[in-house]
């Protein structure tokens, strides 16, 4: 025959208290290990003969209030030898507390159980819910984060992009193909499909971690494919959909005395081969290869001053993050080879030019600086550009700080009238910038030299040795 037995665990209120159906022939040992079964999993980190159960009569009003003051009895304490019989041979009476239950004092190894259980047991809910907020922040141009709400068990790759469109705007996620990385304290990971990310995202869940950091990677596409609004936008230029010119800081180019003896020579070759231009092939408007022509007349006669250090290059090809294509003529560094100047030739967009210049220029300065790179000592962060259409000209530079962003400026414009009369004067002060601009790539192409020359000189464990380029670019 059986009897139902109402619980009560010590400490407890009535609001907790739990029945125990049991066998009147079974021993209090039985009525232990049924108790303990009940309390799972608050009793699993101690053995059921641990239990000290007491025989008690607790009813009427206020129960909560007796509890608190009631006070136990050894005598009335239930051995586990003796059957449930002994203690309740006749029904127990309704609406009272019958067994009172203490389960042992927890032990440190206990308590530091409970708290692994507890984690356990928290980790679990998180696991089995699908749907969590993300904090994401896009590198490299945000510190702050965004929250990204998702099921992680359908997340796509074209959902994360949309979202990071909505709260950022990165340009880069316009370039077909942009690729995301994605980082955060368990590593670096590179979802190429929408089963990836969820996996990924599953990962920060597990180990909760729910904040990460998306690199977007663009492959370089031709130059001439950005536009003006775009590359405004890429590098934080301006987000008007028409920008203007001014959204450049101003570039006060310098300008190399051409009455210097060692660049007389560069001089009179400038005035020969421009009246020779002039008399055999008028400047035309509506022919870039002759503005080409033109052009190339000066960069020649500034180069030829610095003929054993750089070279013109017509055609260079170059490639970096966010382009790749040939230069109409590159300035490179003989000991170095690297490019230390661009030209972009126009026959009548300017906009379109600039937009070229400015990724041509980060493309042939940065190749952009790797994160393993960023101590590197050898380097020259700055490169120069012209654009011009060989009437109208430009002069661009191209910074870049300790991270590897880029910053550019762009000069006011300078203007050869080649059927003026004052066009000797003209042409003088073009040449003489150019001149300056070569001037000031040696000095870092010297710097650099001498960095690799201390480098050599120290002892082989000092690490590998490794290069970074200067350039200048004319458009």
């Amino acid at each position: 025959m059986s009897v139902t037995l109402l619980c009560l665990v010590k400490g407890n209120t009535l609001a907790n208290a739990f029945p125990v159906d049991i066998e009147k022939d079974q021993l209090v040992g039985h009525l232990k290990k049924v108790i303990k079964a009940e309390k799972a999993p608050v009793f699993d980190n101690f053995p059921a003969d641990e239990l000290r159960l007491w025989k008690v009569e607790i009813g009427g009003d206020h129960l909560d209030d007796q509890l608190k003051n009631f006070k136990l009895n050894d005598s009335d304490e239930l051995s586990a030898i003796k059957k449930i019989s002994k203690y309740f041979p006749d029904p127990p009476a309704e609406e009272h507390i019958h067994v009172l239950v203490e389960p042992p004092a927890l032990t440190a190894s206990s308590n530091r159980e409970q708290e692994l259980l507890d984690q356990v047991a928290s980790l679990q809910a998180l696991l089995n819910k699908s749907v969590h907020a993300f904090d994401v922040v896009v590198s490299p141009k945000r510190t702050k984060s965004f929250k990204w709400t998702v099921n992680t068990e359908d997340a796509t790759l074209e959902g994360l992009k949309k979202s990071i469109r909505e709260m950022e705007k990165p340009p880069a996620l316009e370039n077909d193909g942009a690729v995301l990385n994605i980082i955060n304290d368990s590593g670096k990971f590179s979802p190429r499909n929408d089963q990836d990310l969820r996996k990924i995202l599953q990962l920060f869940v597990s180990n909760v971690n729910l904040k990460f950091t998306v690199l977007i990677e663009t492959p370089s596409k031709p130059f001439n494919e950005w536009t003006f609004p775009k590359v405004c936008e890429l590098y934080g230029l301006s987000d008007d959909p028409n920008p203007s010119i001014d959204v450049y800081p101003v570039f006060s180019c310098g300008s190399a005395n051409t009455k210097n003896e060692k660049y007389k020579e560069a001089l009179r070759k400038l005035f020969d081969e421009l009246e020779t231009r002039v008399a055999t092939t008028p400047i035309d408007v509506s022919y870039e290869a002759t503005k080409s022509i033109y052009s190339y007349t000066y960069l020649v006669s500034a180069a030829y001053p610095f003929k054993d250090q750089v070279k013109v290059v017509p055609e260079k090809l170059i490639e970096g993050k966010n382009g790749r294509g040939n230069l109409d003529y590159g300035i490179e560094s003989r000991t170095t080879g690297r490019i230390v100047g661009l030209v972009e030739v126009k026959k009548d967009d300017f906009k379109q030019g600039f937009a070229q210049a400015t990724v041509q220029l980060e493309s042939s300065l940065g190749r952009k600086r790797k994160a393993n790179e960023m101590d590197d000592e050898h380097g020259f962060d700055k490169v120069w550009g012209i654009v011009t259409d060989a009437e109208k000209w430009y002069f661009m530079e191209c910074t870049q700080d300790a991270e590897g962003k880029p910053s550019f400026k762009l000069s006011k414009p300078l203007f050869v009238a080649y059927e003026d009369a004052g066009m000797r004067d003209m042409a003088e002060k073009i040449l003489g910038h150019i001149i300056w601009l070569l001037e000031e790539s040696q000095k870092a192409d010297s710097a650099v030299n001498l960095d690799k020359e201390r480098e050599i000189k120290k002892p082989r464990s000092s690490g590998n040795l490794k290069e970074k380029s200067d350039t200048v670019v004319k458009s």
